[in-house]
């Protein structure tokens, strides 16, 4: 069990093929989520009604509540704050809803753990995270493990294949501005207990991965199919030799994970070339890797080694946007920053020579922060605004591919300073096809459990699988928490 793994069994790009082990206990440092990567069109005549995408954006460091994030009025002639700037000037104010008094009550209600690690790893789990010290908590305390469950994107995806018999080639279209190793924090998507979805961090890699098959002559298609399937037996050979040194739990990740692997053989057989338009290439590789220390903070280097997050986004952005217009996928993320991020916003007018963490630990009092705070803010904004604008820009049917997304903007604490897990900021845009209605925002009713004023953030967790489809699903997560239902004030 001390023997490393062979390169074979954690491959990155090699023939357009994802593929790595699960985290298993047996054997050290191993870890990640089996992962098809071809380019292919989905079966879009098998699932009813319009191809409907789920889109999610995390970005960290909490908000700053009063001043930036909170809109005044209400419904339909609400005036949103001053962070949502670039979203009205781009003529987006119509296609969102900004959402106050959402809390993260299973992070409340828990062993406990680092504060941004709580917020990261139920934000979208809705589940409390596990005991233990492996993440510590950066201020002291009880650290903890990893989350509960599956999270809601995976969920989705995964209940798209098999409840709406959705035959995507991937599961998911994953991205990460950041290189970091993964952990609590630089992680927010999970197909189960420890198994997080690998995101692509190199956006060479993402690129030949996802596109390669795109325009090929069907001569050419076949041999990438077959040097596929050749990589695909290589890694099913050396799991299956695997499996009789691992521990029953262990055995069941693999076994799984096989599965997968056959599955994506299946998938093999039937991929043609792509009818779509691929982006262009991108020069940027992976950006130089995150150092942290033991409690996930971010050992500081030069701030100009963060110039390129812009170009990095931008570049998520496009890929993400043709995948999904080529249908290789049904759900979508990008991380445009890790949890607790260190990241010098130094693009920003006046540049910032403070990090994005050590700015949201400021008091209040500190009005020149504050400032820099919600700037910081804005230009996240202005991402979300700027991939609403690339969907709204490629035709789908009668409409446009925003028609029937949904985009979730997602963070991890309410204010920073104070490291809080109720009134967090999320913001919804995009209808889902006439699910949501956009337009508004809203300060939802508290009182539906125990431990904080507001309402619990897995109803929304909950109203994303209803949107999608998933009318079944009736909780998400620890189900105590989807008491009421999916939030009827956010529907049409």
């Amino acid at each position: 069990m001390n023997r490393l793994l062979s390169r074979r069994m954690i491959l990155r790009g090699a023939a357009g093929v994802t593929f790595a082990l699960p985290v298993l206990s047996d054997i050290p440092r191993a870890h990640a989520q089996a992962k098809s990567a071809d380019a292919g069109t989905g079966d879009a005549a098998a699932s009813a009604g319009p191809i409907k995408r789920l889109l999610i954006l995390f970005s960290p460091n909490g908000t700053i509540m009063p001043s930036g994030w909170a809109s005044t009025g209400s419904g339909a002639t609400f005036q949103p704050g001053p962070i949502f700037n670039q979203l009205v000037t781009d003529g987006h104010q119509n296609d969102i809803i900004v959402m106050e008094n959402l809390d993260m009550a299973v992070a409340l209600d828990g062993p406990g753990g680092d504060a941004h690690g709580l917020g990261i790893g139920c934000m979208l789990t809705g589940t409390e995270l596990s005991a233990g010290s492996m993440f510590q908590a950066g201020m002291g305390g009880p650290g903890s493990g990893w989350p509960g469950g599956i999270s809601v994107d995976q969920f989705i995806a995964s209940q798209l294949k098999s409840q709406l018999n959705v035959n995507t080639p991937q599961l998911s279209i994953d991205f990460a501005v950041k290189r970091m190793a993964g952990s609590l924090w630089s992680r927010m998507s999970y197909t189960g207990v420890g198994e997080t979805v690998e995101p692509f961090d190199d956006p060479t890699v993402a690129f030949s991965t996802l596109f390669a098959s795109v325009g090929l002559s069907s001569g050419a298609m076949a041999t990438l199919n077959a040097r596929r399937k050749s990589v695909l037996d290589e890694v099913m050979a050396e799991a299956n030799a695997l499996l009789p040194s691992l521990s029953g739990t262990d055995a069941d990740k693999v076994n799984n994970h096989l599965s997968q692997i056959r599955l994506m053989e299946s998938q093999l057989t039937s991929m043609t070339s792509v009818g779509c338009t691929k982006p262009t290439a991108p020069t940027l590789t992976a950006s130089p890797p995150v150092e942290f220390n033991a409690s996930g903070m971010e050992v500081l280097q030069d701030p100009s080694v963060d110039a390129d997050v812009p170009m990095r986004n931008e570049l998520s952005q496009q890929m993400l946007v043709a995948a999904m217009s080529c249908d290789m996928a049904r759900v979508g993320t990008i991380m445009m920053a890790p949890s607790r991020s260190d990241i010098y916003l130094v693009w920003l007018p006046g540049g910032s020579n403070e990090s994005h963490h050590n700015l949201s630990h400021e008091a209040t009092t500190n009005v020149s922060a504050e400032n820099m705070l919600i700037a910081i803010n804005q230009w996240y904004a202005g991402q979300v605004s700027a991939l609403i604008t690339k969907l709204k820009a490629v035709p789908e049917g009668n409409g446009t591919m925003f028609d029937n997304t949904v985009i979730l903007w997602a963070n991890e604490l309410g204010i920073g300073n104070a490291h809080t897990h109720t009134n967090v900021p999320f913001m919804i845009a995009g209808s889902a096809g006439g699910y949501f209605k956009t337009g508004q925002a809203v300060s939802l009713p508290g009182g539906s459990y125990s431990g904080g004023p507001g309402m619990p953030h897995n109803r929304l967790l909950l109203s994303l699988c209803q949107a999608m489809g998933l009318s079944q699903v009736t909780t998400f997560g620890t189900a105590k928490y989807c008491t009421g239902g999916p939030i009827t004030q956010i529907m049409a």
